[in-house]
């Protein structure tokens, strides 16, 4: 399905190229960005682009793209760029580009929705387009507490960042640190797993991030806080959801996201990793189709 939709690109004010794909007519009353999480891409959103896209047919458009330094987007030499601010910057870029007039749900995941809350803090003349939000295992805040903020404790962090610094041309064995230490920080194991299907599609998505763009963006999780970019998103429909087991952003951070915006749906999913649109991908779908039956509901009703 994702091949069914051919790679495209937009520019940032930087002049960084961001891959994307859109699934849909761009006259379709509704649009829904997806926004990935670190180390991934935008194929870590495939089950739910299939799903939606089966079952919305016409009535969505759906859009996907890598972040900078992900996927098939560039790779800036500036590393200054790697911040949840260029992220929040980044989407703009998306939402301006490609959304023209209608409506746009954004749904991330982890980082992704970090740089959704970026977004709205820094833009908040274009939080009027939003028309609702999807918030999979990640935050507002509060990192360093516990979950990414611990892990980002561990020495072979530093060292990394500072390899990535020295020595631009990283060797086999850096890549193979950065691999094995990034791959548990986001709560997927080194080796084959048979109990998580995604262990695969994560270690692959891992494996092909550059460790530039892995060691720049540690340093900006030590200080997220965009906890006031929440009352700006207070009046929207919501979907808030994190597994059970998650260690990355774990439980309670989702439930303060869910508390700070009324309009939203909360699902825990027992048992679940900080993987949730991977590990779980129906519930996810399901909680997505609710999110835009809202949406569209409110839509008809405000047009009535």
């Amino acid at each position: 399905m994702m091949n069914s939709s051919r790679l495209q690109r937009v520019y940032t004010s930087d002049g960084t190229a961001l891959a994307y794909r859109q699934i849909g007519s761009p006259t379709a009353p509704l649009t829904v960005v997806f926004s990935h999480g670190f180390c991934l891409t935008m194929d870590a959103w495939l089950p739910q682009a299939r799903h939606l896209s089966t079952a919305l047919g016409d009535t969505v458009r759906l859009v996907l793209y890598d972040h900078r330094g992900h996927g098939q987007s560039d790779t800036p030499d500036d590393h200054a760029t790697y911040t949840l601010d260029q992220l929040g910057d980044d989407l703009a870029t998306i939402i301006t580009s490609l959304s023209f007039n209608q409506p746009v749900v954004l749904v991330g995941h982890s980082m992704g929705g970090m740089a959704a809350l970026s977004f709205a803090a820094r833009h908040p003349e274009m939080v009027s387009r939003i028309a609702g939000i999807g918030l999979i295992s990640t935050a507002a805040g509060r990192l360093d507490t516990c979950g990414l903020g611990r892990a980002l404790a561990t020495p072979a962090v530093p060292l990394m960042q500072y390899c990535a610094r020295q020595a631009p041309g990283i060797t086999s064995r850096l890549w193979s640190l950065a691999r094995n230490t990034i791959a548990p920080l986001l709560g997927v194991p080194v080796t084959a797993s048979p109990t998580l299907r995604a262990n695969q599609t994560c270690c692959r998505m891992i494996s092909d991030t550059p460790i530039a763009t892995i060691a720049a963006l540690l340093s900006t999780f030590r200080t997220h806080d965009e906890t006031a970019a929440l009352p700006r998103l207070a009046h929207l429909p919501a979907f808030v959801a994190c597994g059970s087991a998650d260690r990355i952003t774990p439980l309670q951070h989702s439930l303060d996201l869910a508390a700070a915006l009324p309009g939203a749906e909360f699902l825990q999913v027992p048992g679940a990793g900080h993987m949730l649109e991977l590990e779980r991908p129906q519930q996810v779908n399901d909680g997505l189709l609710r999110l835009i039956a809202r949406i569209q509901n409110n839509h008809v009703m405000a047009h009535a």
